[in-house]
């Protein structure tokens, strides 16, 4: 799932999801720039995102939602 798909999911502004997902990738010890891609934005500015797999973004999104934590 890309951090612009997280962002719209959880309601947070694209720039948080952004510094969430290095926060989280430093702390499992994974590199940025495995994950990172781009998007062309509304004024056709290529714009960084990240791309995560599943196991990653459930990662992310649990920490943003106790009920969520529950759940897994």
């Amino acid at each position: 799932m890309s951090s612009r798909e997280i962002a719209e999911l959880t309601g947070k502004r694209h720039a948080d999801v952004m510094r969430d997902v290095r926060s989280m990738l430093e702390q499992v010890g994974e590199g940025e720039r495995k994950f990172a891609s781009a998007y062309v934005d509304a004024q056709g500015k290529a714009r960084e995102c990240y791309k995560l797999p599943k196991n990653l973004t459930l990662n992310l999104i649990a920490g943003y939602r106790a009920d969520m934590r529950l759940k897994i």
